[in-house]
């Protein structure tokens, strides 16, 4: 199953530091694209971002074009989503 989303890179989460804080890599800037996205890597939607995840135990947050009810709309429509 997969979701499609014009999104843009915005930060890669790699785990946490011997004194437990977050280490965090910021992409830079880029314009929205199109993806394909396989539903099995989405961990979660926010109002602005998705968040991914990724190979090397990483998870990316993906700033996406529209709203949250966008994208419940196409989870709705699809039978993907329990209200």
């Amino acid at each position: 199953m997969y979701i499609t989303a014009r999104i843009k890179a915005d930060k890669i989460f790699h785990g946490y530091d011997e004194d437990l804080n977050p280490v965090v890599t910021d992409h830079p800037p880029r314009e929205f694209v199109e993806k394909v996205i396989k539903l099995d890597r989405i961990l979660s939607f926010t109002e602005k971002y998705i968040f991914i995840e990724c190979p090397h135990d990483t998870v990316q947050t993906w700033e996406y074009e529209g709203s949250l009810e966008d994208i419940k709309s196409k989870l709705q429509a699809a039978k993907l989503l329990l209200a």
